[in-house]
């Protein structure tokens, strides 16, 4: 039954936490924080049982596959596209500038990223809170005090941590210590009663000592007993509620315990992802997991290698003549002494090691290691090993795409959780900041560039007929003077680079739903897929020129070669002039006078254009 004290029903919980596994399987018993403590320990180069004096054999065979899934599978905030709703093209492209030139870059939402990554590679799941001030938070496992070891996500889940007096001071912003939020303490009165040590989550050891105070903090969320909330006796019904606790010792050594905030909460506050479930149990099969049994197994073997190789380095003689060690030390002799045994007596090396039990572990320690790199999806080419003498560029580029068919399957399912948290934790609060009222520098795609010029011309054009007329007497511009007018302000656009300066006015998109599309690592990869295609199409138009510039006015031609010189890391502003060539002019051959001239195959009557 749970206590009706919720410091003693929290240590309760975390001791059970510690000691206790679960049934996964008939012959599978599993415990959550083995499971985080033996890959966090092994992938770092650390053994998880027995001495760490640097005086036993530790390949790390982890850590460099873990760095290739990491490169592997990254998704960055560049491959995070947002495309635009029907009719909202202005919108979305505001809100799209906004996000890659300033939301992304404040909150280093890069940066997050990369912790989510990481964390689902090594552990099999990956844990993100939504903050209220902040990006969102990726949360360490290391720091979980207690959960459900069956569903991480399906009873209260807390978080352990140690916070300096400056950063609880930095946490009253958030309405800790508050007796409104229902605290039971000030944060300044609490920061009196703290003590130096640090005892991290679930280790029962010696503190650590701090050179300051560190006040030990507990961040609770989950369906508790109504009573915890409201200090009334309801202890039948649950609500979903955020605790955040304290606990300090006092003069009498006793453990006391202090709350600082409690409130109900959002269950889609906190969201969970795994990229390969298992069944039964709180997190996935990662690729840390995966590669667990050859580490253990590598270093086993190394061990054994290394003290095969420690008694070979020893000279043991031995000899039949019972009076030589009387008269010679070999231990003091100098180099090239010499010295003598009796008349038919011998002295011999004792043979200390085999060099076929070398060989054999040595055999032993490269298959484990194959394995881990079939495990881990970790082949040779992707490691960056020269391939076989004979092996061609093609043969070599498909055995690395095969092989990062694991990797690509992860990355595409990371990027939906990843659209999850845009949706549920960013979109909001990029809209929040939205109607406050932005200006900021962006920079702009060829694409981008060649729509804003579009509209900024059209309006500037639009204000430039009204100014005419009513400064000259109500005559209109003619055709020539318009379109002129128009030339020179698409110069001047283009004179100033790819750099624009945006303004979002303060409350223009108070009323606007962000309904817009999001696509998560789609299109780099699909560029990687085309670029040869479309790089053998472009090299055949180069051949000539003039037909190259032609080819550039079919439609989505241009903003085909735009992709691939973005996917090559170039401008394609810089290539403006060439694209925006104006077509070739087909000359047709004379024909004998009477004979109407023939219209070019694909182009339109004059009748048709007039009726149209």
């Amino acid at each position: 039954m749970i206590s009706p004290d919720i410091f003693s029903w929290i240590k309760t919980e975390e001791g059970n936490f510690e000691t206790q596994e679960v049934q996964i399987g008939d012959n599978w018993w599993w415990s959550f924080r083995k499971h985080i403590q033996l890959i966090f320990h092994l992938k770092n180069g650390i053994f998880f049982a027995g001495e760490n004096n640097w005086m036993r054999a530790f390949k790390n065979i982890m850590e460099p596959m873990l760095n290739l899934a990491y490169w592997t599978e990254d998704i960055e905030v560049k491959d995070i596209e947002f495309f635009d709703d029907e009719g909202k093209r202005a919108n979305s492209f505001l809100i799209r500038k906004y996000h890659d030139e300033v939301y992304s870059r404040e909150n280093d939402l890069d940066a997050m990223i990369d912790e989510i990554t990481e964390c689902d590679i090594d552990y099999g799941g990956v844990l993100v809170q939504e903050t209220d001030t902040d990006r969102p938070e990726v949360l360490e496992f290391n720091s979980i005090a207690f959960c459900d070891q069956t569903d991480i996500l399906g009873a209260p889940i807390a978080f352990k941590l140690n916070f300096a007096p400056e950063k609880l001071r930095s946490m009253k912003s958030r309405g800790w210590g508050d007796d409104k939020n229902g605290a039971t303490i000030s944060i300044e009165d609490l920061i009196v009663l703290a003590d130096e040590s640090k005892t991290p989550a679930g280790m029962s050891g010696k503190p650590n000592k701090s050179t300051g105070k560190s006040i030990e903090v507990y961040i609770i969320r989950g369906n508790l007993p109504e009573h915890y909330l409201k200090d009334n006796d309801e202890m039948e019904k649950y609500v979903y509620q955020l605790q955040i606790v304290a606990l300090y010792t006092d003069k009498d050594a006793n453990r006391i315990g202090v709350t600082l905030y409690r409130k109900e909460d959002d269950p889609e506050r906190m969201l969970f992802h795994t990229s390969k479930k298992v069944y039964g149990r709180a997190l996935g099969r990662g690729v840390g997991e995966s590669l667990l049994p050859a580490q253990v197994w590598t270093n086993f073997l190394e061990i054994h290698k290394m003290n095969m190789l420690a008694a070979g380095s020893k000279v043991p003689l031995v000899t039949d003549d019972p009076s030589y060690t009387q008269k010679n030390k070999i231990q003091n002799m100098e180099n090239l002494e010499i010295t003598t045994i009796e008349d038919r007596k011998t002295i011999r090396l004792i043979p200390t090691i085999s060099p076929m039990n070398v060989q054999l572990l040595d055999k032993a320690i490269n298959e484990f290691y194959e394995h881990a790199q079939l495990s881990g999806a970790a082949f040779d080419p992707m490691m960056g090993k020269e391939a076989a003498s004979g092996t061609t560029f093609r043969g070599q580029n498909q055995v690395v795409q095969q092989g990062r068919g694991p990797h690509d399957r992860r990355r595409g399912q990371r990027a939906k959780f990843i659209e999850e948290i845009y949706r549920k934790m960013i979109i909001p609060k990029m809209k929040r900041e939205i109607v406050k009222g932005k200006k900021f520098l962006a920079t702009l795609s060829m694409d981008e560039m060649e729509w804003v010029s579009k509209q900024l011309i059209i309006n500037q054009t639009n204000q430039f007929k009204k100014d005419y007329i009513l400064d000259n007497g109500g005559e209109a511009p003619t055709p020539e003077m318009v379109q002129e007018f128009e030339k020179q302000s698409q110069i001047a656009f283009n004179a100033k680079g790819n750099k624009h300066l945006l303004e979002i006015l303060k409350d223009e998109m108070k009323d606007i739903e962000l309904n817009i599309g999001i696509s998560v690592a789609s299109k780099q990869k699909s560029l990687a897929a085309v670029s040869d295609k479309l790089l053998s199409i472009f090299q055949t138009a180069f051949s000539n020129p003039k037909v190259f510039q032609a080819t550039l006015q079919i439609p989505g031609m241009s903003q085909a070669f735009g992709s691939i010189l973005e996917y090559g890391g170039m401008n394609p502003v810089d290539f403006s002039a060439l694209i925006s060539a104006p077509p070739m002019q087909i000359q047709q051959p004379a024909l004998p006078q009477g004979q109407p001239q023939m219209q070019p195959q694909g182009q339109p009557q004059p009748q048709m254009m007039a009726t149209a």
